[in-house]
């Protein structure tokens, strides 16, 4: 049990994922947790899910959670610790023997509300605007309509901006995955990806470095690439004019006539 003066008198909230009752070790709301029957898995609540014996059939339920649902659910099993690094591989936010005692679930409960809180609930990158809570990216202020596994890498890649990302790095970080499939998954979703930044005015934000890897242009470096695309253009329509045919004076009106 934990003590009165660690209670956390109801400033998080958590939902018990499963239909029984709560085991005792792991009923927050003997530390001050407020229970939210309704509540989705978020910042604001974090989801707690015993899984058992880890079999085939409680992989399937904690793999059926939306990627950018699983960071924020506490994950209880009598697995092993191997097993257990795998469930952290898969994205949850956390993941702890049924073994565990009270007041070290809870510790572990209040550390990953306290890391949601304070992920950024917002990033601007030049003119590209990413909302983690809605799962959108903005450009020039329109939605692109992201699906979840091409906002993940656009967030990872706004993550360092200007510097580039690996392939290895986005399969582990996005895919979590330890190695490249052979296969061209990350092209086909990054090709997707551009597109929809084409869409809102935003085409060639992302960069392909010259090893492979991706990277998501700067504030600076997206105002000198529109910098560039504006002189580009002027020389266009420069080089446009002076390819016009002059005009010609009629000798006996003294006019100009159009030349054809």
């Amino acid at each position: 049990m934990v003590s009165s003066d660690t209670k956390r008198s109801g400033k998080y909230r958590f939902r018990w994922l499963e239909a029984g009752r709560i085991p005792p070790a792991f009923d927050l709301r003997t530390s001050g947790w407020a229970f939210d029957e309704a509540g989705h898995p978020s910042s604001e609540c974090i989801g707690v899910l015993h899984a058992g014996q880890l079999e085939d059939g409680d992989w399937d339920r904690i793999l059926a959670l939306p990627e950018e649902v699983r960071r924020f659910v506490i994950v209880i099993s009598s697995a092993t610790a191997p097993q257990r690094a795998r469930l952290l591989q898969a994205g949850v936010g956390e993941a702890v023997s049924d073994s565990t005692d009270a007041g070290e679930f809870e510790a572990r409960a209040w550390r990953l509300a306290e890391l949601t809180r304070w992920l950024p609930r917002h990033r601007q990158v030049g003119h590209l605007e990413l909302d983690l809570l809605a799962r959108e990216a903005y450009g020039c202020g329109k939605p692109l309509n992201l699906n979840p596994r091409e906002f993940a890498l656009i967030w990872r890649l706004a993550d360092n901006p200007g510097e580039s990302v690996s392939k290895q790095d986005l399969i582990h970080d996005v895919w979590r995955m330890g190695f490249v499939p052979e296969t061209n998954s990350i092209a086909v979703h990054m090709s997707r990806l551009r597109r929809k930044l084409g869409f809102v005015g935003l085409s060639g934000i992302i960069a392909t470095s010259a090893a492979g890897g991706y990277c998501l242009l700067g504030a600076e470096q997206q105002a000198q690439a529109d910098a560039a695309a504006a002189a580009s253009a002027a020389l266009a329509d420069s080089n446009a004019a002076r390819r016009l045919p002059a005009p010609r004076r009629s000798p006996t009106l003294g006019i100009q006539a159009a030349a054809y």
